[in-house]
């Protein structure tokens, strides 16, 4: 009996002086975590959004004993602000129900990689990454709340996108990792390296394509038609027919640079490059035919007729193989 009374005592005696040790023994805490997005502003050209929402932290079946204050010192790994003691609204322990709960509000600009490939049939995603500062993954990991909506419900459709209508969420998702850190950060004290719990929330966002392409198909369709009209200018008005073509490529191409200026600057060619190039190529197209059928008006009889029946034939391939050509573009893309 004395000897049970003695191991007790040690016991007690070891737990008050070495807390942590024992704490540990239980294994990582596990803090379930969801955020409500109320806003989302798109910056394109900077590849960078801003998002305002609502988060919290929760950890069930706690021990009343514990002090889980470390569960709050988060940050949003790849946001721009650093969240303070201003963003939480509310922080409780609740010991009937025996959990921990913090709560609180953020906003912030957030960086994604961009691919245009397909514009404006792209799919962009955007990450809002959370993890803690302190407690690496033997003290804590994070798992999205499957208790509560962890994010917002994409049918609700209650994500204000103030960017007009040209875009749409399409998916909302999480992804937990973990996520290691190479590197002691220049402190001698840290022997090797940590390893740190991610809940990345994705917000899956496109373009309202039809709508953009309406935007783009109005001066597309004026340059085009510009250059359509030479099929019906007499041969021997070459210089109007020069002005229409010229002028159908100059606005092309002004066209061009002022959608260019609304994305990042990227090295590859995206699909409404394609179309450019393609409005390009049949303006060229009636430049080059009138500058032939001129030089055919000029010669024998024969010669003039071959002219005439260029013009005809003309009038009907330009429009039919320009929509061929243009559905064939957003055939490959969908």
């Amino acid at each position: 009996m004395t000897q049970r009374y003695i191991q007790l005592v040690l016991l007690f005696l070891l737990f008050s002086f070495f807390p942590s040790h024992f704490l540990k023994a239980q294994g990582p805490t596990k803090c379930k975590v969801g955020i409500y997005i109320k806003t989302i502003k798109i910056n394109s050209t900077e590849e960078s959004f801003e998002a305002a929402f609502y988060f919290w932290l929760r950890v069930d079946s706690i021990d009343i004993k514990r002090d889980y204050t470390f569960v709050k010192d988060i940050e949003f790994i790849n946001g721009s602000e650093e969240i303070s003691d201003e963003n939480f609204i509310e922080e409780r322990i609740d010991s009937v129900n025996n959990y921990y709960f913090v709560n609180g509000t953020f906003k912030s600009s957030f960086p994604y990689k961009a691919d245009f490939t397909k514009f404006p049939y792209d799919d962009q995603v955007f990450n809002i990454a959370i993890e803690n500062t302190t407690a690496n993954i033997d003290n804590i990991i994070y798992i999205a709340d499957n208790n509560n909506r962890f994010i917002n419900k994409l049918s609700d459709k209650n994500i204000d996108i103030l960017n007009g209508d040209q875009y749409y969420i399409s998916k909302l998702d999480f992804q937990t990792s973990v996520h290691p850190y190479q590197t002691n950060f220049g402190d001698p004290e840290i022997k090797g390296f940590d390893e740190y719990s991610r809940l990345n929330f994705s917000i899956d966002v496109k373009h309202n394509a039809v709508e953009v392409l309406q935007k783009i198909a109005l001066p597309l369709l004026v340059a085009l038609i510009l250059a359509y009209l030479v099929f019906y200018i007499p041969d021997e008005e070459i210089g109007t027919a020069s002005g229409l073509t010229v002028t159908g490529l100059l606005a092309a191409i002004a066209f061009q640079w002022t959608i260019n200026d609304s994305l990042p600057k990227v090295a590859y060619i995206t699909l409404i490059d394609k179309m450019f190039y393609l409005v390009y190529f049949f303006i060229f197209y009636a430049m080059t035919q009138t500058v032939f059928t001129y030089n055919l008006s000029k010669g024998n009889a024969k010669q003039k007729i071959l002219s005439e029946k260029l013009e005809w034939h003309s009038r009907y391939l330009f429009p039919i193989m320009f929509l061929i050509g243009f559905c064939y573009l957003i055939k490959s893309v969908q």
